[in-house]
């Protein structure tokens, strides 16, 4: 990727601190750029994978540095080079990023494991110096005639206090797992949002717009659960899925079983 293309980047990334709209135009700024030597960055491919950490976690989980003013932005990439389709892998890519994490192959609704890589991400001060660095693992499921369910699992002391937003909370042996449902409004580029719309997404938790990005302009839905096991924030996502809440409750208890 171009220096060009990572300065667009950073600056893209450092509006997470500002309103909810101005994150979602991020998230446009992100789609259209990417990794092409050694990295990818979450998202490059469609909304649906960006969601995974960036439009969609960070709406879970207030990053510590940026809500404790001490970084302005943050940057995440998934290593390519670690993706493996063999769930056998597992202890080599858990040991790639210094973590001990809960994994099933196969869930009981139909859901199979797909493939597995190590992200990374680091938060930047406003001059764009690296602060902090982080490592997580990223895991895909897939199941026929469905959308794609990730899950991302990262160190619980990247995250702030996470949960003022819950659509639905349910406690399963002793671990809390939060529920919410989010829409994405997904505006053509030079679609300017209404002043309802925009007023909405200052309002509602649960309402996002990216603009710039689709055409036509049309609506997507993000249904995640998360939960911590031994310091490690486990976040299961998917776009537009036919899933009730209770049904990825049942999937973060087949997790949360499997310890």
């Amino acid at each position: 990727m171009g220096n060009e293309r990572i300065e667009i980047y950073k600056e893209s990334m450092k509006s997470i601190k500002f309103s909810d709209y101005e994150k979602e135009h991020m998230v446009h700024q992100i789609m259209n750029g990417g990794a092409t030597d050694g990295g990818r960055m979450k998202g490059k491919l469609d909304i649906k994978k960006l969601g995974i950490t960036i439009a969609a976690c960070l709406t879970l989980f207030s990053v510590t540095a940026l809500a404790a003013g001490e970084a302005a932005g943050i940057v995440s990439w998934n290593r390519i080079d670690t993706r493996t389709r063999n769930f056998e892998d597992l202890p080599k890519i858990e040991e790639k990023a210094g973590m001990d994490i809960t994994a099933v192959e196969a869930f009981s609704n139909g859901y199979t494991f797909e493939y597995m890589e190590v992200s990374e991400a680091k938060t930047q001060d406003a001059d764009g110096n690296d602060l902090r660095n982080f490592k997580g693992i990223d895991l895909t499921y897939t199941k026929e005639g469905c959308p794609d369910i990730y899950i991302d699992m990262d160190q619980a002391d990247m995250y702030g206090d996470p949960h003022d937003r819950d659509t639905a909370v349910r406690e399963i042996d002793g671990i809390t797992v939060h529920y919410n449902y989010d829409e994405y409004l997904n505006l053509p580029d030079g679609e300017r949002p209404t002043e309802e719309e925009l007023q909405r997404a200052e309002t509602d938790k649960h309402f996002y717009i990216s603009d710039g990005g689709s055409d036509p302009r049309y609506t997507s839905y993000v249904s995640a659960a998360s939960f911590e096991i031994d310091g490690i924030i486990y976040c299961i996502l998917g776009f537009d899925l036919d899933m009730t809440a209770d049904e990825l409750f049942d999937m973060a208890e087949e997790i949360i079983n499997a310890r």
